[in-house]
């Protein structure tokens, strides 16, 4: 897997059904979606320019650009077909005119454009290996003054064994419920062939290392977790 998120992995097929697959995959998206959306808007002023990294089919861009009408964002995906699906749904919501595109790597962004706060949802359990995990938070980091919030959520590794174990057959059992047992086996095989589950410590340590407090929990259902921290002055 390269260093940033596969744009493979995200084609116009898998695009067009990823708004269906991920609400049965993560029973409390739209949870998630609303947590971090109250989150940055305690922080943030009335106007304010949002870093969307991995902006996927631009959930959180709708969520947070209907509540709050002085936001702008710049939505960054290296899947085209991603990037095609968020300006569809953007447009829907009658928000075009407050978001910019860029198809790349966040690590690849041109310029040196600084931004109030970024997000980054379900995109970093896709990047294979910690070093790569490093440099694309690090490239968040160049993009935020101090102070500013970073958000994100991925699929964790607890730090014990046993919890991974239960945590993991717990959700095999609630996806049983929502989808066929085929369907259910086949995106498992998925996520353990192609998710990397960081755990509490090495994600402490990679953000910290880049340049941000120490992450906050904000959001925990089964293996699915939500954090933010903030852009050290130093």
């Amino acid at each position: 897997m390269s260093d940033a998120p596969s744009v493979q992995q995200f084609g116009p097929d898998r695009a067009a059904g990823y708004d269906d697959r991920i609400r049965r995959l993560c029973p409390g998206y739209d949870v998630l979606q609303d947590t971090v959306a109250s989150v940055l808007a305690a922080r943030l002023p009335e106007r304010a320019h949002l870093l969307v990294a991995g902006a996927g089919t631009g959930a959180e861009i709708v969520r947070m650009g209907q509540a709050h009408s002085g936001w702008r964002f710049t939505a960054v995906d290296p899947s085209p077909a991603m990037l095609d699906r968020c300006r569809s749904n953007v447009s829907d919501a009658g928000l075009e005119n407050r978001v910019e595109y860029l198809d790349a790597a966040v690590e690849e962004m041109p310029g040196a454009q600084s931004f109030d706060a970024a997000t980054s949802l379900l995109v970093t359990h896709f990047i294979d290996g910690r070093a790569a995990t490093q440099r694309y938070v690090r490239g968040l980091a160049e993009r935020l003054p101090p102070g500013a919030p970073l958000v994100w959520a991925d699929l964790h590794r607890p730090a014990s064994d046993e919890a991974f174990r239960t945590l993991w057959a717990a959700w095999r059992t609630q996806m049983r419920a929502r989808l066929d047992a085929d369907t259910v086996e086949d995106a498992f095989e998925e996520i353990e062939e192609g998710i990397s589950f960081v755990r509490p410590a090495a994600l402490t340590h990679i953000v910290t290392d880049a340049g941000f407090t120490p992450p906050t929990p904000i959001y925990r259902q089964l293996l699915w977790g939500g954090w933010i921290a903030s852009r050290r002055a130093d």
